[in-house]
């Protein structure tokens, strides 16, 4: 290659000195995340407090408070009923009695009539429906907790994915550290090749283009990352520090056994909707109860009597409504067809989690035998590049190829990473989908 002139020095030999301060400025930046000294955030933790911070989680004590103030109303139907009637009626005729001599008596009711009175009334066997009716309101408030519960654990994928992807940044952005460690190392080697007349400035252009472009990365993924922070900040209830570190989980054996919490919450329907079978029972049953009358009636309880009395009736009821009985085989029936429902939609559920835990085997088991290959496609792509770097040096290969190759292993670290992370997700994502 032709010699270049030494008094005219080419700006690309400031490679050779430190780098400058735009350089350690963007490097201390797109770095911060391995120089954290704070405790590293665990997956478990970003879903305990993701939960806890939930808008959702509030709607239990809502819920607590509807089924406790339910039941109390329930439990009242067993203080006596005090009711206040009263009436006053004008009538065309009334009842009347002559008694002619020697007993001459006259007796003619009013016809105004006046009548208050106040009644208690006590329950005394309702046939079981108050005792129903507040067993109904405990299973209704368990199945809202347990749907509430379904929701709030759903938020774990999206917490994965966010977890994830920022361990994933934080990998591929270390791997760019690394790589613009060795392009430096690079940079070094041709500009003493271009001191010593042995290459040019395009070949210092070959380099620079592809640390350029590595910062460039960098500065993307740090950008990226910075927004998988705040928006899993966002889920947890905290605002993270733009530098939080991750702990990265370990691979794990996954468990198959099931638990849902969906599977729990079709058995809490189930056995709800058996209560209100219960209840429907109760409510055609007859009631027994007592009542103590007292009040002012004109006539009085003695009919014959025209001036207005005091008076007080007590005694024991019978309460027996027949009109439920219609409607008694067919409100069984809807119960009967909303188990069957439930049941179906279990069935359901069951078989698409089957398809769901398959796919993801499948997904994981791939990752694993890609990240097998991996390490054999570094190792090659070493030697390839070491082999380009060898003739480099001898002059029989030119820079820009030098970058090819360079690349390729590049490409190849990184692509294990990439593997490797999405084995993890992978891995953690099926855990999730039995919840174990």
């Amino acid at each position: 290659m032709k010699s270049q002139n030494k008094t005219s020095s080419p700006p690309y030999l400031a490679s050779r000195k430190p780098l400058s301060v735009f350089h350690l400025l963007l490097s201390a930046f797109c770095f911060f995340p391995f120089f954290a000294t704070a405790q590293p955030l665990t997956l478990s933790e970003c879903h305990e407090k993701t939960e806890k911070n939930h808008p959702l989680i509030q709607q239990l004590d809502l819920i607590d408070l509807s089924e406790k103030y339910n039941l109390q109303n329930a439990s009242r139907a067993w203080i006596p009923q005090l009711q206040l009637y009263g009436k006053a009626s004008l009538q065309t005729d009334a009842p009347s009695l002559s008694v002619p001599p020697p007993i001459n008596l006259s007796v003619e009711v009013p016809k105004d009539q006046y009548q208050a009175y106040l009644q208690l009334n006590q329950i005394i066997w309702d046939g079981g429906q108050i005792r129903s009716a507040k067993k109904t309101i405990q299973a209704a408030s368990q199945v809202q907790r347990k749907q509430n519960e379904v929701d709030i654990y759903a938020l774990r994928a999206r917490i994965n994915d966010l977890f994830f992807g920022i361990i994933l940044y934080d990998s591929q952005i270390e791997q760019l550290k690394v790589n613009l460690q060795e392009l430096q190392r690079n940079l070094d080697k041709v500009a003493n090749f271009v001191e010593l007349g042995f290459a040019n400035e395009s070949d210092m252009d070959a380099v620079r283009v592809e640390q350029i472009s590595a910062e460039q990365s960098v500065i993307q993924l740090v950008t990226m990352r910075e927004a998988f922070v705040a928006m899993l900040g966002a889920f947890m209830g905290e605002e993270l520090a733009p530098d939080v570190a991750l702990q990265k989980p370990e691979i794990i054996t996954i468990q198959e056994s099931n638990n849902r919490l969906e599977l729990q919450l079709f058995d809490i329907s189930i056995e709800a909707q058996k209560i209100q079978n219960m209840q429907i029972t109760a409510k055609n049953m007859p009631k027994i109860g007592f009542f103590l009358q007292g009040g002012f009636a004109r006539p009085g309880l003695n009919m014959f009597d025209v001036d207005g009395k005091l008076y007080a009736i007590g005694g024991v009821q019978l309460n027996w409504g027949f009109g439920n009985l219609y409607t008694l085989k067919n409100e069984k029936r809807i119960i009967e067809n909303n188990i069957h429902n439930i049941e179906l939609s279990r069935q359901l559920f069951l078989l698409n989690q089957s398809i769901q835990t398959k796919q993801q085997r499948a997904i994981a088991e791939q990752y694993r035998k890609i990240l097998a290959s991996d390490d054999e496609i570094i190792r090659m792509r070493e030697n390839i590049y070491r082999a380009s770097l060898a003739k480099t040096e001898h002059g029989t290969m030119s820079v820009t190829d030098l970058m090819r190759d360079l690349n390729m292993e590049h490409a190849a670290r990184a692509q294990k990473i990439v593997h490797e992370v999405q084995y993890l997700k992978a891995l953690y994502d099926l855990k999730n989908l039995y919840n174990n």
